[in-house]
């Protein structure tokens, strides 16, 4: 599934709950979070536990963030998808 064709539209996701840098997340497959707004991060007995997360799927950033004017390269997270004004339940 590609991310981007959900952006802008009510979309409900299974994933992987997970606490990350930049806040609570849903690991959707191997290298795909989709960060929960609002939700720093995950309690400890939700963490790892597998959700169903429905709200508004947006783009947030982009991967020119991770850029200077010269073109270097630096740290970052770049473009990210983020669930707006989401509900949840957890399924296992």
């Amino acid at each position: 599934m590609d991310l981007a064709d959900y952006v802008d539209d009510t979309a409900t996701l299974f994933g992987i709950a997970e606490n990350a840098a930049h806040g609570a997340a849903l690991r959707c497959g191997a290298d795909t979070h989709v960060y929960i707004d609002g939700v720093s991060e995950w309690d400890d007995g939700e963490q790892y536990a597998a959700f169903e997360v429905t709200g508004t799927l947006v783009e947030e950033g982009g991967d020119v963030d991770l850029q200077t004017g010269e073109g270097a390269v630096v740290h970052g997270i770049g473009r990210r998808y983020v669930m707006k004004n989401a509900t949840w339940e957890r399924i296992s």
